[in-house]
This record gives structure tokens, C-alpha cells and sequence, in this order.
């Protein structure tokens, strides 16, 4: 298998042109030599009448291991950025599962639209569901990755059959299309059915659910911490004396914030003093428009803040130390700056309509967007060290916060009994709402946890204290041998 460098590149600035045989106002000159020949024409600028967009920033392009762009991807990629210029941050993970199939394809010695083959098995894309297969197999990667990626792959095919530039027409079917029903709960609970498009690259990958386990399934897994871990984190914070990363916890803790969503609050919103706010929780608009980011831009919902909490972050943002990083920054003190901001006066998470804004008179522009990477950082290498001086087998990801901030919530609200089935439904409803929950079906697993878990860890204890009676040996009884000895 033949080493190749095919890879992702990502330009500060995509401005879209078109070729020119003749100069002009504003044209840049394009002068080099291929082959030995001489070749000189002229840019124009292009500007898009439907979008209003000819500029592109942070736009990612998969290069062929000879450095040159790799046109089905980056066609697509142009093709989606067209589409919905907002959502430019969504194209680079895009651009890494392409440059994985061209790597893939590279490797194995396939032109990605030599489709010739009459045996099915033998195509590009039969041939890299078995690659991936072989992956996940091998604890490589992830079944949810190869599934991603396989998407990915399906969705180029898709945009060069409908594309007239690449004139793709594949002499043999890339895949099979095919249906199949699925069962769903709705926002409110009701069991409904639907009808999904899917093809036989779908890789079935069976998983068993862990009886054991201590996690809940609220957009990937997600464990509680107990009360007891919960002091000592919060000991550890105190002793790191790290501002920003410990109010980011406090967040975590006290709202069920997400990672996003703690690091674009702007300071627009902790500006007002605490006396003349008239009634707490204290509530912040975000989503779409209000700059700070949520999952999947879910709009009109609102982060609900403590009185003791919001008075930390009112003070943290009108404190020397906030406002010195401020003075570094690109907003300074604008109202609509982040209230979390680096030494350096960067955010600590880009939000997306800052990733999706060219800053044509930025001297520096990054290829690459701050996405939380010092939070990860500062949790792996400081705050897990400091808690195991304590609890040996510590371990947590900033998004348990928000998991603890439900089964926190549901503890004071419940107790430890549910039998009140007015207070139950009630206590659905109002933590699905303050965790922005679209189905109630998520916001049930928190209630079910704690029960689930008293009952599992005493049929445990029960189950296991009888099995040792029974294999604990008798103080009485002497150890001879005998002739079953010879099977050892």
C-alpha cells in the first residue's frame, strides 16, 4: 500500500473568481508555467445575486496527495457552502470523511468514478464499507464514525450525479436505495412511526446495553456525579483558582449548560446590577440572533441563571481581570463581546456567526476556529489530577455537568420516590424545558436514573453477598490435596 499525503486544507478566505483572457479593475493576475509553458490570465471577482455571498471564510478543500484540489470534493463543498452560507462550520468534518475516502482510494489504487465492475462487491463504495467494517472490528474507530462517513461518501456520489460539471454517470449502481420504518417518540411522548431512505451501505454494527452502566443517553452518554464528587470538583476548582474555567463549571453545574453555549454568553447579558433585576432565576435568550450558540441552533430558549450565580458573573465581567482581556480583543468592550475570554483576548469557543463572518481587515486570519480545546485541556491535565488526590478513580467530561445539574434537579424537585404522578409529569415538563429537550423521552431518563440505579445496585449487592457465602472458603476446613489436583 503505496503512503500518500492526500489531505485538508483549510483558507483563512475562499473568495470565488472567474477566469479572464483580459485585465481589469480589480483583477488579480495569475502568471505561472505547467510544463514548461507559460500561462497568464486575470481573476475577476464573482458575486452571487442570490446569496449575496462571494467570500467564504474558514473554507476547508481536500487535496490529492500532489497537492492539487481534489474537484468532486471541493465542488460539493462549494455547493454547500452556496447553499447555506451559515453554516459554515459544519464543512471541515465534511472535508476530513472526504479526505479519508480519497486517502482509502489512493491506498487501494481506485478512481473514485470507476463504477465498471459487474460484481457489486468490487465497486469503490462496496469495497470501503468492508474497509470501514474492518475498522470498527478493530476498535479503530467508532461504528457511529464509519456510518459517518459512509453518509459522507454517499452524499458526494449523490451531488456528482446531478452535478453537469463532473458529468458523473457510474456504468454500475454506487448502492441500493431502499426504505425502512422506524419507531419514534414525539416531543410530547406519543409513539409514532415513519418511513426513512437509507441504502445497503448502512453499516449494522449490533451493540448490547450495559446493565451497569452509570450513564445517561442525553446527546451521547452522560454520567451524574455524585454529591461527593461534586464537593471535591468543586474543591479542586477552588484550588486551581482558575476564574474562567471554574465560573465555566459553575455553569455547567447550576444551568445544564452545554460546552457551547457556557463559552458564547456575552457580556451584553451580566451587565445589569443584581438589585435591579426583579426575579430570579435570571434568564438568558440564546440560539440564533443572540450570539451565543446552541445544539442544532435551537431557538427561543433560555438559560436559567441563579441569583448567586449571576452575581459572580456580574462581578467577573466588570472585574480589571475581564476587562483587561477585553483590551485585547477584537470587540474590546463591546456589549456583544464574549464574556469568556483568553489572556490573549480570544474566545475560548468561536461562536458560529463569528466563524462565518469574514474579517477582511484583520491584518491575521486563523484557518482554524477555538472550539473549547483549553477547557479540555485544563480538565485532562489539572482538574482530574487534583480530584484523584481524593477520589482515586475519578474521572468526568465537562458534559457530565449538565447530566448532574438534571439528576440535582430531580433530586431536590422528587426526592427518591416518583409516586406522585401530578408532581412527576410536572417535574418532566419543567426540566425539559430548562434542558431543551425536544422529547420528553430524554427528560424521562433522568427521572428513571436514580430508581434505576437503587434497584440495580441492591439486586446486585443481594445477588452477589448470596454467590460468596457460597465460594468463601470454610476457616474449618484444611487444604489437602487430592487427585483433581493433576487437571491444574
Amino acid at each position: 500500500m503505496s503512503h500518500t499525503k492526500t489531505n485538508v486544507y483549510v483558507l483563512p478566505i475562499l473568495r470565488l473568481t472567474a477566469v479572464s483572457e483580459v485585465s481589469g479593475d480589480g483583477f488579480l493576475p495569475v502568471d505561472h508555467q505547467i510544463n514548461g509553458l507559460k500561462v497568464k490570465y486575470w481573476r475577476k471577482a464573482e458575486f452571487d445575486a442570490a446569496s449575496h455571498r462571494n467570500l467564504f471564510a474558514k473554507f476547508p478543500i481536500v487535496l490529492n496527495a500532489d497537492g492539487s484540489p481534489w474537484d468532486p470534493a471541493v465542488l460539493w463543498l462549494m455547493d454547500k457552502a452556496k447553499s447555506n452560507p451559515n453554516k459554515l462550520s459544519s464543512l471541515l468534518p465534511i472535508a476530513q470523511a472526504l479526505r479519508d475516502y480519497k486517502v482509502f482510494l489512493d491506498d487501494y489504487g481506485f478512481e473514485w468514478s470507476d463504477f465498471s465492475s459487474i460484481e457489486k462487491l468490487l465497486r469503490p463504495t462496496y469495497v470501503y464499507m468492508t474497509h470501514l467494517k474492518e475498522l470498527v472490528s478493530s476498535g479503530q474507530i467508532k461504528p457511529s464514525t464509519a456510518n459517518r462517513r459512509m453518509a459522507t461518501v454517499i452524499g458526494l456520489y449523490r451531488f456528482a450525479q446531478s452535478d453537469q460539471r463532473l458529468r458523473f454517470k457510474p456504468a454500475n449502481q454506487p448502492w441500493v436505495d431502499k426504505k425502512i420504518t422506524i419507531r419514534y417518540q414525539d416531543a410530547v411522548g406519543f409513539s409514532r412511526v415513519k418511513d426513512i431512505a437509507t441504502t445497503d451501505l448502512r453499516i449494522r454494527i449490533p451493540s448490547e446495553a450495559d446493565a451497569l452502566s452509570d450513564t445517561i443517553n442525553d446527546g451521547g452518554k452522560l454520567r451524574p456525579m455524585t454529591v461527593e464528587e461534586q464537593k471535591v470538583l468543586v474543591g479542586a476548582l477552588r484550588t486551581l483558582n482558575n476564574t474562567e474555567f471554574s465560573l465555566m463549571h459553575y455553569l455547567g453545574l447550576l444551568t445544564g449548560a452545554r460546552e457551547m453555549t457556557v463559552m458564547t454568553l456575552r457580556l451584553k447579558d451580566f451587565l445589569s446590577a443584581p438589585s435591579a433585576i426583579s426575579s430570579w432565576p435570571y434568564k438568558v435568550r440564546c440560539g440564533p440572533g443572540t450570539g451565543i450558540d446552541t445544539k442544532l441552533d435551537k431557538s427561543n430558549v433560555y438559560l436559567n441563571i441563579p441569583k448567586a450565580l449571576y452575581e459572580m458573573l456580574y462581578v467577573y465581567g466588570l472585574s480589571e481581570r475581564a476587562m483587561k482581556r477585553r483590551a485585547k480583543s477584537r470587540l474590546v468592550d463591546s456589549p456583544l463581546n464574549y464574556l469568556f475570554l483568553t489572556r490573549q483576548g480570544n474566545p475560548y469557543y468561536e461562536g458560529k456567526d463569528d466563524r462565518n463572518t469574514v474579517r477582511e481587515k484583520n491584518g491575521h486570519l486563523r484557518r482554524t476556529s477555538a472550539q473549547g480545546q483549553s477547557l479540555r485541556g485544563f480538565i485532562t491535565n489539572h482538574v482530574i489530577p487534583e480530584v484523584r488526590k481524593t477520589l482515586p478513580n475519578f474521572r468526568y467530561k465537562f458534559h457530565d455537568t449538565r447530566a448532574t445539574f438534571g439528576m440535582n434537579w430531580i433530586d431536590h424537585v422528587m426526592g427518591t420516590e416518583n409516586s406522585d404522578s401530578k408532581k412527576y409529569y410536572w417535574a418532566i415538563d419543567q426540566l425539559r424545558k430548562m434542558m431543551w429537550h425536544k422529547s420528553t423521552a430524554t427528560t424521562e431518563k433522568y427521572l428513571e436514573y436514580r430508581s434505576h440505579r437503587h434497584h440495580l445496585d441492591s439486586a446486585m449487592q443481594g445477588w452477589a453477598s448470596h454467590l460468596l457465602k457460597l465460594i468463601e472458603p470454610d476457616p474449618q476446613h484444611e487444604d489437602h490435596p487430592n487427585d483433581l489436583d493433576a487437571y491444574d
